[in-house]
């Protein structure tokens, strides 16, 4: 079961690129606190580097290793794209509806096992895609 606070969620975002997205959520997990604003600079430096684009209509905006030390507090946020954004290129799409915003030294390979075991289920993403409030996000989440 993945645990999001409310206050981790966003709802109905638009982007219009994958960088736009990564720096959207990187500055929401610096309104949240739970990281410094470096963090956002080894985001996009992870995607650079290899997609964050996971399958399945999701991505996983994430630092690097040089990003660590600007983790405040651990969590994982939820962004939800309902029109997607494009993680890939015009000639191979990688579009992502649902964004798990995560900020993690010690728990990262369990939550993001969660995660991926979560997302595996494309009925769960679609879910969350379609989703028009919190309490949708969060009976699909803990029901999953």
């Amino acid at each position: 079961m993945i645990t999001i606070k409310d206050e981790h969620i966003l709802l109905d975002q638009t982007y219009n690129n994958a960088e736009a997205a990564i720096v959207a959520a990187g500055e929401f997990l610096v309104g949240q606190g739970l990281v410094s604003p470096p963090y956002i600079d080894s985001m996009l430096a992870r995607q650079r580097k290899v997609s964050v684009y996971v399958g399945n209509f999701v991505a996983l905006p994430h630092g690097d290793g040089e990003g660590q030390p600007y983790i405040e507090k651990e969590g994982i946020c939820l962004i939800q794209v309902p029109d997607g954004v494009n993680f890939g290129s015009s000639k191979e799409p990688q579009i992502a509806t649902i964004l798990f915003v995560v900020a993690l030294k010690e728990k990262q390979l369990e939550a993001l096992q969660d995660i991926a075991f979560f997302c595996s289920d494309i009925e769960n993403v679609m879910a969350l895609s379609d989703a028009k409030d919190l309490r949708a996000i969060q009976n699909i989440l803990q029901n999953s």
